[in-house]
């Protein structure tokens, strides 16, 4: 097993272009590193990169780097020529946006500071945000844009705080040469710095579901998710409209491929594609047209719901052998079919695996999530428990072969859906799960949670969680055929704490149930070490396959 999940590690992670740099895992590489366009080695920090921005000239590249799993980092700036680096002291950063305008770095540090730093210099502060205020730093053009959010609108000033133009509440954006592009709720607007012109589309108008959107010269490129399946849209503007001009379709229903990313590098469209089980590829967009997956496809099939909403699942593998189940559910994020060794070590082991887009998520559109949200969240654990009563019915795999799997909040509704009732499955898989709904707050991320969860005051909210919340499903189960549960969480976890896991386990325990706990040691919410991630990922497997009474083989 561990042999097989060595070989689906090798294959690496290429990154997307960013002018003539990448943020790849190459093989045999334990972390990402920074390579150039020909994929030689430039910067290798030996801890993990969450982030990395080069200047204009490609002279100095910024690098944001994480020494552990919890996600706050510090910025290390790379000179390219001499493979120097040198750390901006004082500056401590959590996923920040990095820009430049010649040697000119643009950030915001986690005190809210928008920050200018010339190499070798201390750096100046702009700004500081107010309170629940986001800032984002864009380089367009030579000129830097600053995306000052709050909770209803997004100002475009410049660093002299001059106004550009006011949106509604802006959720992403990018730039290409002097092209700028804001992702608002409802629309996308492209605006050109030079001559101030601007162009928009309304996101009702596209046809699916909006997962990524990326700057191009004069408009924009768009991910979307059309029933099921991503395709690629380039818009272009004209006479103050984004028209789409190119539509390259990347899957197809038996063989399901997503977008992970898109850039605007070398004067070209480039797109990163991957599925579960084949490795991520980056290429032209004009080459994505063409391609397809290398390795293990994987299919697009749907199941419905008892009130008849219609559930995609995305399979990977035979049946016939053990099955897991992967479910989430939550946040308005889309189920995107990405590239994960352990699917294919699992497929290569004779094993089926299936991706659940229940409601919660954002595959489906918005209302897709919030029909899973708040009091909603008991249909995301209804939801999962029909997709594992579908597969045994459609003949996939039998009861005693399946195995439910979540981390984060999938981890809560697949140890939920496990306890719906007694023989449902053979096992669970939870991992970094806030899995007390009701104490929601004693988490680091706890208004992250609720924002999803509701609030547990709320008495439909607090009725909801009655149903679904493990403790209360624990406590009504009525024995007899448990299944098995790993339950794990991570040390350096900046969102999920470890405590209603341990209360969680001896409650299980007390009852009669088999747990594997474990914590684990140098590992957080964000990106980990390959050596520690294939050691959890092989200890899941190992875990998933003795549950379906299936040889690991370690």
């Amino acid at each position: 097993m561990r042999d097989a999940l060595r070989r689906a590690e090798r294959s690496g992670r290429p990154g997307l272009p960013l002018g003539r740099f990448r943020l790849s895992r190459r093989s045999g590489d334990l972390l990402a590193v920074l390579v150039d366009e020909d994929g030689g080695l430039v910067f290798d920090p030996g801890v993990r990169i969450q982030g990395f921005a080069p200047s204009p000239d490609g002279h100095l590249v910024a690098l944001e780097v994480s020494d552990d799993g919890s996600e706050n980092g510090r910025v290390v700036v790379v000179d390219t020529s001499s493979r120097t680096s040198t750390e901006l002291g004082a500056v401590t950063v959590r996923h920040t946006r990095m820009a430049w305008t010649g040697a000119d770095l643009f950030l915001v540090d986690t005190l809210g500071r928008c920050l200018q730093v010339r190499h070798g210099e201390p750096p100046r502060t702009l700004f500081t945000t107010a309170a629940g205020e986001r800032a984002t730093p864009v380089g367009v053009g030579g000129t830097m844009v600053v995306a000052r959010t709050d909770e209803a609108r997004t100002r475009l000033v410049g660093i002299d705080g001059s106004e550009i133009l006011e949106l509604p509440r802006v959720r992403s954006i990018s730039a290409a040469a002097d092209t700028l592009l804001a992702v608002t709720g409802d629309e996308l607007v492209s605006l050109r710095l030079l001559g101030g012109t601007s162009a928009r589309c309304l996101l009702e108008t596209l046809a699916g579901v909006p997962v990524h959107a990326q700057a191009v010269p004069g408009g924009c490129l768009v991910h979307l998710v059309r029933d099921g399946h991503s395709t690629v849209v380039r818009l272009a503007a004209d006479a103050g409209v984004l028209a789409p001009t190119q539509t390259v379709a990347i899957s197809e229903q038996q063989d399901v491929r997503t977008v992970s990313g898109l850039s605007w590098a070398q004067d070209r469209a480039w797109v990163r594609i991957e599925s579960p089980a084949a490795a991520p590829r980056v290429m032209p967009l004009e080459q994505a047209a063409r391609s397809t997956s290398e390795g293990q496809r994987s299919r697009l099939v749907t199941v419905t719901a008892e009130d008849g909403a219609e559930i995609e699942l995305i399979l990977t593998g035979e049946p016939g052998g053990p099955t897991l189940l992967e479910v989430y559910g939550g946040f308005g994020i889309v189920d995107l079919p990405a590239f994960e060794p352990s699917v294919a070590a699992w497929c290569e082991l004779g094993g089926l695996h299936v991706s659940a887009r229940l409601r919660g998520g954002g595959g489906v559109g918005t209302t897709w999530h919030t029909s899973g949200q708040g009091a909603g969240k008991t249909r995301t654990v209804a939801d999962a428990v029909t997709v594992a009563r579908e597969l045994v019915r459609l003949g996939l795999t039998r009861p005693e072969q399946l195995v439910l799997a979540g981390a984060s909040l999938g981890g809560l509704v697949a140890v939920s859906a496990a306890l719906a009732e007694p023989g449902l499955v053979a096992g669970v898989a939870c991992t970094a799960a806030p899995l007390d709904p009701h104490r929601i707050g004693e988490h680091p991320g706890a208004r992250h949670w609720t924002e999803e969860f509701g609030d547990p005051s709320d008495p439909a909210v607090r009725a909801a969680m009655d149903d679904y919340s493990p403790f209360e499903r624990a406590r009504r189960f009525p024995g007899g055929r448990w299944p098995r549960f790993l339950l794990t969480t991570f040390a350096e976890d900046s969102r999920v704490a470890a405590a209603p896991t341990d209360r969680l386990a001896a409650a299980l325990t007390a009852r009669g149930a088999e747990v594997v706990r474990s914590h684990r040691p140098r590992m957080g919410h964000g990106g980990n070490h390959l050596d520690a991630v294939h050691d959890f990922a092989a200890s899941v497997l190992d875990f998933a396959l003795d549950s379906a009474h299936v040889s690991t083989g370690v």
